[in-house]
C-alpha cells in the first residue's frame, strides 16, 4: 500500500530547486568562524515525495591559511509525524553527520537545532534559514 507524503513536508518545497547563495558558519570545535561567500545547493523531492534531497558543494579557507577545501554534504528532509517535527540527517566528505529537527517555519524563517558528529566530537549547533522573498 502506497502511502501520500506528510502535508507538513511540502513546507519544505520552498528549497527545491538550485540555489547559490552566502552565509555565516560561526566558530565551532571543528572550525574557526568564516563567511561563506558561494554556496551551491541542488534539492529535490525523492522517494514518492517522502523526502527532500539536498547536495551542497562551498569551499572552506582553513583558519590557518593553507588551502582552500571543497566541502560535499548530501542531507535527506522528512517530517517525524510521532515528534511533529521536520528531521533531517546530514552527511559530508569530511566524515560528519548532523542529525536535525525543526518546528518548520515562523513566518520567513526556519530555525532548527543539530547535533553534529565527527570523529570522537559531538557538539549541537543551530541552523537558521532566512527567506527574502520566493526566489532568495
Amino acid at each position: 500500500m502506497r502511502s501520500s507524503p506528510a502535508h507538513e513536508l511540502l513546507e519544505l518545497r520552498f528549497f527545491a530547486g538550485t540555489w547559490e547563495g552566502e552565509g555565516e558558519f560561526w566558530s565551532t570545535e571543528f572550525s574557526p568562524s568564516f563567511s561563506q561567500p558561494v554556496l551551491r545547493v541542488e534539492a529535490a523531492f525523492r522517494l514518492g515525495g517522502h523526502w527532500l534531497e539536498q547536495r551542497f558543494t562551498w569551499i572552506e579557507q582553513p583558519g590557518s591559511g593553507g588551502a582552500p577545501d571543497v566541502v560535499e554534504a548530501a542531507r535527506l528532509w522528512g517530517y517525524d509525524q510521532a515528534q511533529g517535527l521536520l528531521v533531517s540527517e546530514w552527511f559530508d566528505n569530511r566524515g560528519r553527520r548532523a542529525t536535525v529537527t525543526s518546528p518548520g517555519w515562523k513566518g520567513d524563517e526556519l530555525a532548527a537545532d543539530a547535533v553534529i558528529l565527527h570523529a570522537e566530537r559531538k557538539i549541537r549547533a543551530q541552523e537558521t534559514f532566512t527567506r527574502r522573498d520566493e526566489n532568495s
